[in-house]
């Protein structure tokens, strides 16, 4: 039986080159064909992550729509009865709506804020505050009911906060 220095004495240049694969070439396939399949599973998990991150902002966005609703349909309590009555009735409003099934008790959803629309002098633009007040004994001609409440919604690990800004008038 030949050898296969013989063999490849007797075969034209090149070809014995060409019985098969070399370990370097099998090494490199294999490392590009493991790129290839790692880069399709992070692009895969990062799809998944982002979809679930969608989501919960929807349902987050949801529930302050909910919320809004809510206090819309509660009755204005006036600025005379001061802003800290304002925001505890409006919360009590919010944290009326039921809470999102998926999201844990820890969750939260609260009114921030209760603004009034004012202006200082007859001049001056309007403003959102939380002093003005232009409606009770002095105000009878030309009441201004307008309040801007600021709802806020935390998911339970802080990660999605979301805030809207309602306004509120008779």
């Amino acid at each position: 039986m030949a050898s296969h220095r013989e063999r490849a004495a007797t075969m034209p240049s090149g070809a014995a080159q060409d019985e098969g694969f070399s370990m370097v070439e099998m090494l490199v396939t294999i490392v590009l064909m493991g790129m290839t399949v790692v880069a399709v599973l992070v692009g895969v998990q990062t799809t998944i992550h982002a979809t679930v991150v969608d989501r919960e902002h929807a349902i987050a966005f949801a529930w302050l729509q909910s919320a809004s609703d809510e206090i819309y349909r509660t009755t204005r309590v006036p600025c005379t009865s001061g802003r800290p009555a304002a925001i505890a009735a409006y919360d009590t409003a919010a944290k009326s709506v039921s809470k999102p099934s998926s999201w844990s008790a820890a969750a939260s959803i609260a009114v921030t804020d209760v603004e009034y629309l004012g202006k200082v002098g007859v001049d001056d633009d309007f403003e959102w505050s939380p002093t003005f007040c232009f409606e009770g004994a002095g105000y009878t001609t030309s009441p201004l009911y307008t309040q801007r409440v600021t709802v806020q919604v935390t998911s339970a690990d802080g990660g999605i906060v979301k805030t809207i800004q309602m306004v509120k008038s008779e």
